[in-house]
């Protein structure tokens, strides 16, 4: 019988595993969960489940995290969860929407990667069960006074490229001066992707041998298409996608890469950057249809999500959620290729036996 890692690997690998792998991505209003299996945390909810892929963070450990603020001196709580207040002027100002000149943009005090614990990953990947899937993530928890680094780990946010511009600009002043006025862009581009690259070949080497998978993603879509031009995704952050890719691919791991909405123009650009799966498949939108995906990016690429987040499991009956994944498994798991889940975070108004049927189903199909 495969393990877990066998069938995430398989599945990534574009071959039929004996039963379709399932994870869960993140789950919102943890409390009830953690209520009704007698469980204390996330971890282990997640082992309770049987969820097949693990994870690790570092812990950021520099002096924002002293003040409770993530890597750019910006406000993570309450900011980015399904509550919160986004990149809107809500969450409070914008460290470069004063921005001029590219002077500017390099006085800004930039993370350092130093400024990380990469050896606490090291140390929950090692407790990890051998036979589940590991991943690193391109994320990162906040070390809190009176915690170890093991239980700060899991909290925090992500490091992506487009939405950081977003985080440090301004959600418009960012869409607005990648047209008018491309130099900041572009400096703050190069110090992001030196950053970037640097934490993700860190993390890859302080897990060196004990991880399958990098996770790493940005947002730079809605449900309609792309915010930005093609054009411009390829200038501005094709180059950085694909040198963490790069760093990935040198360490013998593969890439797991999240990003929501529709993009089918630049989605052979991820492909050919070496992109091995795709989160989340958000197959309700037009452009993202099952049948389609399958037939012109199956034999390059694996999916992961895909069960409805707005419809289905939300509003939908158990078995209704069940004829959704018997059918995503019969269109995308055919030959594998495929890793059952919901297509974005867990809210708290979608019932848990509605997530519990999805799991299940997932274990029982066979083709």
């Amino acid at each position: 019988m495969e393990t877990a890692r066998d069938r995430i690997l398989k599945a990534i690998n574009r071959v039929q595993p004996d039963v379709t792998p399932v994870n869960l991505g993140g789950v919102y209003g943890l409390d009830r969960w953690l209520q009704r299996f007698g469980v204390r945390n996330e971890q282990e909810l997640r082992a309770k489940l049987g969820l097949d892929i693990e994870y690790a963070r570092p812990v950021y450990t520099g002096p924002n995290a002293q003040r409770g603020l993530g890597i750019f001196g910006t406000p993570t709580e309450g900011v980015f969860g399904a509550d919160g207040a986004g990149y809107s002027a809500i969450r409070g100002g914008y460290p470069l929407a004063e921005a001029i000149t590219v002077a500017d943009i390099e006085a800004f005090p930039w993370p350092d990667p130093e400024d990380f614990d990469y050896a606490v990953m090291a140390t929950i990947l090692k407790k990890i069960p051998d036979e589940k899937a590991k991943r690193i993530d391109l994320k990162y928890g906040l070390a809190h006074e009176g915690k170890s680094h093991e239980e700060c780990t899991r909290s925090g946010p992500w490091i992506p490229l487009l939405c950081a511009l977003f985080d440090l600009f301004g959600f418009e002043n960012t869409l607005a001066d990648l047209s008018l006025e491309p130099k900041l862009i572009e400096a703050a581009v190069q110090k992001l992707e030196e950053f970037t690259v640097e934490f993700a070949r860190r993390s890859l080497e302080a897990t060196k041998g004990l991880a399958d998978i990098l996770y790493y993603g940005d947002d730079f879509a809605t449900q309609q298409g792309l915010m930005i031009s093609p054009a411009q995704w390829r200038r501005f952050l094709k180059p950085t996608y694909r040198k963490v890719f790069d760093v990935a691919k040198s360490h013998g791991v593969k890439v797991w890469f999240h990003s929501c909405g529709t993009f089918r123009p630049v989605l052979p650009d991820l492909i050919e950057c070496g992109m091995d799966v795709w989160e989340t498949v958000q197959v309700h939108l037009k452009g993202n249809e099952p049948e389609v995906l399958k037939r012109e990016y199956g034999r390059d690429l694996a999916f992961y999500g895909a069960v409805s987040t707005q419809q289905t499991l939300p509003h939908g009956t158990p078995e209704d959620v069940r004829a959704e994944v018997r059918e995503r498994i019969r269109v995308l798991g055919k030959g594998g290729g495929y890793i059952c889940g919901s297509d974005h975070g867990i809210l708290p108004d979608v019932p848990i036996d509605n997530v519990l049927a999805m799991l299940d189903e997932a274990r029982r199909f066979t083709f």
